[in-house]
């Protein structure tokens, strides 16, 4: 896969990034490329498929709902308080 100017326009848009040197950005992404395609010939049709690299089930705690007694303690955690609510921060301006 060749890597060029318009590969790389198209994918910075889409990522919503700006990239202010893009022919050190392609000769980098050309040599992760080009990595993969070297990847891609090594002959794998021996080997087992390995669906996880953790060979023992992690063990997950029993899904029961269960009420917390201190909720006071939680909101005295937070400055800005009207009765029961946390005032937070907007993320929208």
């Amino acid at each position: 896969m060749k890597i060029d100017e318009k590969l790389v326009d198209e994918v910075a848009m889409l990522a919503r990034l700006k990239i202010s040197d893009k022919k050190t950005f392609i000769k980098e992404m050309q040599k992760i490329v080009d990595y993969f395609q070297i990847l891609e010939e090594v002959d794998t049709s021996e080997l087992e498929p390995m669906y996880t690299p953790i060979e023992n089930a992690t063990k997950l705690r029993d899904n029961k709902v269960r009420n917390f007694e201190d909720v006071e303690s939680i909101r005295k955690n937070f400055p800005n308080r009207d009765r029961n609510y946390l005032k937070i921060p907007g993320i929208h301006k």
